[in-house]
């Protein structure tokens, strides 16, 4: 699900993000970024399940947005995907805060 906030745009990313979904959610993101908003921020609440696939496809999310010049947010990412990007020592990369 996607919808507009002031300057931004968000997805509400459900369910499993892994092999099977990331091709999708990459479409949603390409889709999301036309126009390009001042901001992507991507609602994790909903996520049940992250594996390798879907860490690739939030690194891709955030390539894609930085080539937009848009910004990726990630919003609500639960304690076990935190915990995941942080051992991938991607903190910086979504600018998450340091353990």
């Amino acid at each position: 699900m996607q919808g507009r906030i002031g300057g931004g745009t968000v997805i509400v990313v459900r369910g499993d993000l892994d092999y099977g979904a990331a091709a999708r959610f990459r479409a949603c993101v390409e889709r999301a970024l036309q126009p390009p908003p001042g901001t992507l921020y991507l609602d994790l609440r909903l996520v049940t399940f992250v594996d390798s696939s879907g860490i690739g496809a939030l690194v891709a999310a955030h390539g894609l947005s930085e080539r937009a010049g848009s910004r990726l947010v990630l919003e609500n990412p639960s304690g076990a995907l935190v915990r995941t990007l942080r051992t991938a020592g991607l903190v910086t990369l979504f600018n998450l805060p340091p353990a």
